[in-house]
């Protein structure tokens, strides 16, 4: 493009015998047609910057979400977590398993029979139209991203509950900064080291006091415990539901989600996760660096516990109870809500499993007697202060309900 003068014309290029303020004159024409050249050229590469952008997010949109499940993979990630498993890796992702095992005890005894109803309610969760996507070997995609948004949703839940800890844990003598603070060492805080262990506990057990709502350890009250009841609420709602009486908000995950009722995996997981923000341990994992709590065992057996027994009436009121605290607000009582809205992993095998009757449930039960609980649970039921009954080491006490269940090893597909 030429520059042009006043008159439309180019301006001489031979200056020879040109007075001073036409020199001039030429000078600021030759300017001004350099400044137009430059604001125009800065125009055309940002509209040629915004074309490439545009093209290049539709066809990275076109590419990552031609099957259609980006949009809903966060809510089925989620819900995932908060009612049926607290541990997942891309092992689960596979070919739906044609038979199942119903025995609860064979469930759990494996970690490949455990894979495999973990499987069975990915399936359950994930509508019938993306089930082609859930075989790893054949589309991993699916798989990666389901697992990257499940590990962000787990990650976002223990930053929450650290930092309401001093109100699920409200009355306790005791600096909070140790518990809010992630890096904070609290290996030999007294008052800690009371909430995951009986005084005359050597190491971790699955039975720590903080599962209990008293001083002593009475398995038909496992689970009970106020800070157990008020990280399940938190985990499904805000910050904001423990206010008494508080409806919880409409932007809550259990209400975007659409939760209606707690779970087997659900408590299991509230109280591990429990366990885990007031150890000493600094990062989340299987296995508690620092404090040996075996995080997804213990996980499994409070599953496996729940699962085998829920047909006796102490297991049904810890059902209702958390049920009853955690949708406060909702007007959702524990008749109201069903397994097919958020059922656990032995969804499948409710007949075996002994599952939740709803009926049974609007009446709160007198909790088992001692024997019965013993041997259905393999659990001491009678109220322990301190010192062993017996003399015998409580993991002899508890018997099936913690030994039976295997360690699950990470089988990540590469």
């Amino acid at each position: 493009m030429e520059n042009r003068d006043e008159n439309n014309q180019p301006p001489n290029a031979d200056y020879t015998g040109a007075t001073r303020p036409e020199l001039l004159e030429a000078l600021k024409a030759i300017q001004k047609g350099n400044t137009h050249l430059r604001a125009e050229n800065h125009t055309l590469r940002e509209e040629i910057s915004t074309l490439s952008a545009s093209s290049s997010k539709k066809r990275r949109g076109q590419t990552n979400d031609r099957l259609g499940y980006k949009s809903q993979v966060v809510s089925w990630s989620k819900r995932f977590l908060f009612t049926r498993a607290l541990f997942i890796d891309t092992s689960m992702f596979s070919t739906k398993p044609s038979e199942t095992v119903s025995d609860p005890a064979t469930i759990f005894s494996t970690d490949d029979l455990y894979t495999e109803f973990l499987t069975v309610a990915l399936y359950q969760e994930i509508p019938d139209k993306f089930h082609e996507l859930l075989d790893f070997n054949k589309y991993s995609n699916l798989a990666k991203d389901f697992i990257r948004e499940h590990g962000d949703a787990h990650s976002s839940l223990i930053f929450t509950l650290r930092k309401t800890l001093p109100n699920t844990l409200k009355g306790l003598d005791i600096d909070f900064d140790l518990l809010t603070t992630a890096s904070a060492d609290r290996r030999d805080n007294p008052v800690l080291l009371g909430l995951l262990k009986f005084p005359t506990d050597t190491k971790p057990t699955p039975y720590a006091p903080v599962l209990f709502p008293g001083p002593t350890q009475n398995m038909t009250k496992l689970f009970l415990s106020p800070a157990v009841k008020k990280v399940h609420r938190l985990m499904d709602f805000s910050p904001g539901s423990l206010a008494i009486g508080d409806k919880p908000a409409a932007n809550s995950n259990g209400v975007r989600l659409g939760l209606k009722m707690v779970t087997k995996s659900s408590i299991s997981a509230a109280a591990i996760l429990l366990r885990f923000v007031v150890s000493p341990d600094k990062e989340w994992a299987t296995k508690g660096a620092i404090s040996g709590i075996e995080c997804e065992q213990d996980y499994r057996t409070y599953q496996k516990l729940l699962s085998s027994n829920a047909h006796l009436p102490h297991v049904k009121n810890i059902l209702k109870t958390i049920h009853d605290y955690v949708f406060a607000g909702l007007k959702i009582s524990s008749s109201d809500a069903t397994g097919d809205d958020a059922p656990d992993i032995t969804n499948s095998i409710d007949d075996t499993l002994g599952h939740v009757d709803a009926d049974n449930l609007n009446a709160v039960p007198a909790p088992a007697p001692a024997a019965a609980v013993e041997a259905e649970v393999g659990c001491v039921a009678a109220t322990r202060q301190s010192g062993r009954r017996g003399g015998g080491s409580r993991e002899a006490a508890t018997g099936q309900a913690a030994s039976s269940v295997a360690p699950r090893t990470t089988r990540s597909r590469r």
